[in-house]
């Protein structure tokens, strides 16, 4: 898939840090980038994953599980060991 031959180390932070639910603004100031560099980038990534949406985009993410380098025991996405 296209996605992952183009994938650079700050397009895997930029997910990782929509992931926790920061926007694109912050995300910039935290990769020293502009906000729009950092839409730039969720663009090329929707585009390149056929998706129209950062909805879609997280989705995709997930499904594609690329993310999983990022995600060590005791992360908040594992919901393992939790109890109800």
């Amino acid at each position: 898939m296209e996605i992952l031959e183009h994938m650079d180390d700050v397009d895997v932070r930029i997910l990782v840090l929509m992931r926790d639910g920061l926007s694109d603004a912050t995300i910039g100031r935290r990769l020293s980038r502009g906000h729009r560099t950092i839409q730039r980038r969720i663009c090329h990534m929707m585009d390149s994953l056929g998706v129209s949406g950062r909805f879609a985009l997280g989705l995709k993410v997930a499904e594609l599980n690329l993310l999983a380098a990022q995600d060590g025991p005791g992360y908040a996405g594992d919901l393992t060991g939790l109890q109800r």
